[in-house]
């Protein structure tokens, strides 16, 4: 991973300090970065032969890099006969944005991700095919740190090879991985974290875990949701006891997790317009009421009409809301084959996993409880923390596959223990 961001960070200084002597024009622009992608991608396939045990594995990682290809220039030049999900108003605005910072202007609200988006700009030129390319890596490296993750946590050959085939041709993670969005990064960032987490889960260093808190905090830079997913970490790392191998709920562990959650709200006092911006304006059931509300413009919102400004209502609807998160489109909601193909091939993924997660909990062996059950806080926490937020099956497409190594990794334990009555405690 390390030697192809080395390689982009050069091919962009030497097109920076090109272009300042010859003066690149937009055909100039076109040539080079069709040369660039052709080189990268000789480079990198390459390279996917070190992070591959066997042939099967190779094969696979290399159809999911290309497969990502073909769909960037589909977005790229086929838009216009049939656009990606997803792809459009945001993307452009993005676009807009980091040509903005690249001619040293404002990002306006593009925020941080414009800001990177437009540091790629400024070495590469105007070259938007290289800022989706960027994405396509920031989606590889995530299924090879998965892929990693797996190959410590799961023995059987075919279960492996099956969650790697899902993670790499998940058709709207795919998607993500094309599009002129920050969704790639976050993901990416996200999976990192989680990877930091699992190394501290096993071994109790206390460097990954301070890795695995601090890489959301970075991810939530370009997105404040982002910061959920340290909620969870904080309340697993103050229930869960290494040592025992068990959760434990006393007065001890009650008031660590008051003031772990103490810490999140001095960081969103001390950074809340860098770290939490999204949440400034809510100081009030009614104010959670109204960004719900604010989400439900086009045709694919959800939950219209559910309106409260009382906290217990909001909370017993908060259910009905995380799975509409998880599930939207819902078939009831449904307008057309967009939305049926989003249902098959996003929500219920996200339903099934759930619910093994949920299930495999009533087994009574101890093979990966204890992980079964903080994936399954993870997961909820962000659920929770999205589901007053989001309105719009579109939107939660998008936010939900931030989480999407948590998903997979639930799966895969949740499948290992339905599957696997061996007792063996991690």
């Amino acid at each position: 991973m390390i030697s192809i961001i080395i390689l982009l960070i050069i091919e962009g200084l030497a097109f920076f300090f090109i272009n300042q002597i010859f003066e690149l024009t937009l055909v100039d622009y076109q040539v080079a970065s069709s040369l660039l992608l052709v080189i990268n991608t000789i480079v990198f396939v390459s390279l996917l032969g070190k992070y591959s045990r066997n042939k099967t594995e190779y094969i696979i990682l290399i159809f999911a890099y290309f497969i990502r290809i073909i769909l960037l220039y589909w977005d790229m030049y086929g838009s216009d006969i049939f656009s990606l999900p997803n792809s459009g108003v945001d993307s452009e605005g993005f676009h807009r944005n980091a040509l903005n910072v690249a001619e040293g202007l404002s990002s306006g609200q593009g925020g941080n991700y414009s800001i990177f988006l437009g540091g790629i700009y400024y070495l590469f030129g105007e070259q938007r095919i290289i800022g989706q390319y960027v994405n396509v890596l920031f989606g590889m490296f995530t299924i090879l740190l998965l892929k990693k993750i797996f190959e410590k946590i799961i023995k059987n050959n075919k279960i492996f090879l099956t969650l790697l085939l899902i993670v790499s041709f998940l058709p709207n993670f795919a998607v993500m991985n094309v599009i002129l969005l920050r969704e790639s990064i976050i993901i990416f960032l996200v999976t990192l974290s989680l990877y930091f987490f699992l190394k501290w889960w096993k071994k109790g260093s206390f460097i990954k875990l301070m890795i695995a808190l601090i890489l959301p905090i970075i991810a939530s830079l370009f997105h404040s949701g982002s910061i959920a997913i340290v909620l969870g970490y904080i309340i697993i790392i103050t229930f869960y006891d290494r040592r025992s191998r068990r959760f434990i709920f006393n007065y001890q562990t009650v008031i660590s997790g008051i003031l772990g959650i103490g810490l999140l709200f001095i960081l969103n006092i001390l950074f809340s317009d860098l770290l939490f911006s999204k949440f400034n304006s809510i100081d009030s059931a009614a104010d959670l009421n109204k960004t719900a509300q604010a989400y439900t413009d086009g045709g694919s919102a959800y939950l219209q009409n559910i309106e409260s400004n009382n906290p217990i209502i909001m909370i017993l609807l908060t259910p009905i809301r995380m799975f509409y998160f998880i599930a939207s489109p819902l078939p009831w909601d449904w307008r057309s084959f967009s939305d049926i193909f989003a249902f098959m091939f996003s929500s219920l993924f996200y339903i099934i996993t759930i619910f093994f997660g949920i299930r495999s909990l009533n087994i009574k062996n101890t093979d990966y409880k204890n992980l079964n059950i903080a994936l399954l806080i993870m997961a909820v926490v962000t659920m929770i923390f999205f589901s007053w937020g989001v309105s719009n099956s579109g939107t939660a497409l998008r936010h939900r596959e931030k989480f999407l190594a948590i998903y997979m990794l639930l799966l895969a334990i949740s499948y290992i223990r339905l599957k696997n009555k061996k007792r063996v405690k991690i």
